[in-house]
């Protein structure tokens, strides 16, 4: 059996020694720049002080050529062309300088990510306007393309499927800008049938993807109190080892993951509560959370599934979610106190749930979160000092769903790695993200390594000697 080489890691943003950290860094140097220039000025004021001192005027009228030239050095030194006070004037010119210069930057990046947006929206609503308008054409096209896909040989159909999963896997910047532009491709549709907003109840401007996300979301019934529930009859292989090292945490997410087969609907909603036990008897918590269980739900409807579409639509468009409600209260009753350390390690939707309970407050001390293939971008705020490393595969189109990268932030370390395979679902497969995991272990980029470092001074891997488990279900 051959091991599978280690996926090259082809892209980090943020971190320590990413652009958020960098500018922050040059600002706390004009504030340096600042400090000296003030001093400086101060040192100006006391030197000028000098030639009032009592014991110096009583020198003029016994030596006034000596007290004239004393007085023009101190003159000279102060307030002179090259004196301090000139100095310290040249100090804080500059901290206004490098402050405005990353001002500058700062308006510059946030200039070319707007844009982007605007020119996503315009494109989808022109693409929305095009479908509206030729909508009996494109009915027509729909019931023969499904006649002709009917008749055509299984191997054309592969090849068909073949084709779409490798154009999106080059084109993931594509497939990113195209979701970008949902909010207008929504709008250039209800545009051009506007009977259609009214009878759905939705709004007629959708800026961004996740406008459209939460508006379509209010198709579906709202969110109902969960119901959370012990499940002594499910374990986790890996619940009593305590993990060493990032790949540990997926591999042990991936068995989380599996408890809720798609061919056992009665397991799905599980989640894992890993309490990890160090020799000095203080605890701390791994709270493991799978993603999306159920995509064919029809608008009006729902089961008893909290990780479904509807989940999906109100997270990505910043809305509370039945399944939020039910990790918090599944936390609570696992016995996690409101001091104990948290980690979160989620995949897919589990990820954007534990990003946003760290990112949004909770009644727990979450300090750190590990995200799988998890579109993310749309979380900011993370609270200062705490850590979010966010895995994505090339291929997988789940991260790209909220259209944009995510940010370049101090707290957030985003790794992107290459280990596609040709097929999209695939690609979001665990199995791809332990591979990516091993490659972040073994790296040595700074942003990485003090993400790494913060998890195990944290105490959650490679510290605790025992650990116990506990699997919650959680449904409507």
């Amino acid at each position: 059996m051959t091991t599978p080489s280690i996926p090259p890691i082809t892209r980090i943003t943020g971190g320590v020694a990413g652009v958020a950290a960098t500018y922050a860094a040059v600002r706390a140097l004009a504030d340096g720049f600042d400090a000296a220039g003030g001093r400086l000025r101060e040192r100006a004021a006391d030197d000028a002080r000098v030639l009032t001192e009592p014991d110096l005027l009583e020198s003029a009228p016994l030596s006034p050529v000596t007290f004239a030239e004393a007085e023009a050095r101190v003159l000279d030194a102060t307030t002179g062309v090259h004196g301090v006070l000139e100095a310290s004037v040249v100090w804080q010119a500059d901290a206004l300088l490098v402050r405005s210069t990353v001002t500058a930057y700062q308006a510059c990046d946030r200039l070319v990510a707007e844009s982007f947006t605007v020119l996503d929206y315009a494109v989808g609503r022109a693409v929305g306007s095009s479908l509206a308008a030729s909508a009996p054409s494109v009915l027509l096209l729909g019931l023969l393309g499904g006649t002709a896909w009917e008749h055509l040989p299984p191997s054309a159909r592969r090849r068909l499927g073949d084709g779409l999963e490798e154009w999106a896997d080059e084109h993931p910047d594509a497939v990113q800008h195209v979701v970008d532009g949902d909010g207008g491709l929504l709008d250039g549709l209800l545009s051009g049938v506007p009977a259609l907003s009214g009878l759905l109840g939705l709004a007629p401007f959708h800026p961004t993807a996740a406008d459209a996300a939460s508006d379509l979301a209010g198709l579906y019934p709202a969110e109902e109190r969960p119901h959370v529930r012990r499940r002594h009859d499910l374990l986790v292989p890996l619940g009593t080892t305590p993990p060493d090292d990032l790949a540990d945490l997926i591999r042990h997410l991936d068995q989380t993951n599996a408890l809720s087969p798609a061919d056992r609907p009665g397991d799905q909603g599980t989640i894992e509560v890993q309490t990890l036990h160090a020799a000095d008897g203080t605890v701390r918590h791994v709270v493991y959370l799978p993603g999306t269980d159920d995509l064919a739900v029809p608008p009006w409807s729902h089961d008893h599934e909290v990780r479904d579409l509807p989940a999906d639509l109100h997270v990505i468009g910043g809305e509370h979610t039945a399944y939020a409600d039910g990790i918090e209260r599944a936390m609570k009753d696992a016995g996690i106190g409101p001091h104990d350390p948290v980690l979160l390690v989620g995949h897919s939707l589990g990820g954007i749930e534990a990003s946003s309970l760290l990112a949004h407050g909770s009644g727990f001390d979450v300090t750190h979160v590990v995200t799988a293939g998890s579109p993310v971008a749309g979380i900011h705020d993370y609270p200062a000092g705490t850590h979010v490393l966010s895995l994505e595969n090339r291929g997988d189109v789940v991260p790209l769903l909220d259209g944009r990268d995510n940010a370049d932030s101090v707290p957030q370390v985003t790794v992107h790695f290459d280990d596609h395979e040709t097929s999209i679902a695939g690609n979001h497969d665990l199995r791809h993200y332990v591979h990516g995991a091993e490659s972040v272990d073994l790296s040595d980029d700074p942003s990485i390594r003090e993400q790494l470092a913060s998890l195990r001074d944290h105490g959650f891997l490679g510290h605790c000697d025992t650990a116990t488990s506990q699997v919650f279900q959680i449904t409507r």
